[in-house]
């Protein structure tokens, strides 16, 4: 028969309702040939897969440069279980707001470039259209100056 604990909690549970759950995806990862490869110093896995955790270092917002094990399962081949254990703890405050505003300044500019993207997108298209014009402008001249040349060609020979 199951047991419940009515009301009871222990200070596990406390700690795991507590826990981030953001801390628990997997952030943006970049290369580090100091850090890479599988964890094979002790008997952590990955709670889908059981499969060894692979080593991974942060690249996104106030994590970046985090080092981490996270489950081995790319997003494109299933379901990546997130990260399974922080080898770094949290950096302090000042980094994180530090971080926080260069990866701000950093999605700014990238928005601005798009913005400019798109902008000389619409120009080019503009520009596209105008040259299509121009193109169809010459055709027809060229088309007409050839008409007439034949007909003038006709008349002549006619008078003749």
């Amino acid at each position: 028969m199951a047991s419940w604990n009515d009301e009871e909690s222990s200070d596990e549970d406390v700690r795991m309702v507590s826990m981030d759950t953001h801390l628990f995806e997997t952030p943006d990862t970049m290369e580090d040939p100091s850090f890479c490869g599988s964890f094979t110093a002790s008997e952590v896995t990955c709670m889908m897969h059981h499969q060894r955790p692979k080593k991974m270092v942060a690249f996104e917002g106030t994590l970046t440069g985090r080092r981490f094990l996270g489950c081995p399962v790319q997003q494109d081949e299933g379901v990546n279980c997130g990260v399974v254990e922080w080898v770094d703890g949290t950096w302090p405050e000042i980094l994180q707001r530090c971080l926080a505003r260069i990866w701000d300044m950093y999605h700014e500019q990238n928005l601005g470039r798009v913005k400019d993207k798109q902008v000389h997108e619409k120009e080019v298209g503009k520009l596209k259209k105008e040259i299509d014009f121009v193109s169809n402008s010459y055709s027809q001249l060229v088309e007409d100056v050839s008409k007439h040349f034949d007909y003038q060609d006709s008349k002549m020979s006619h008078d003749m």
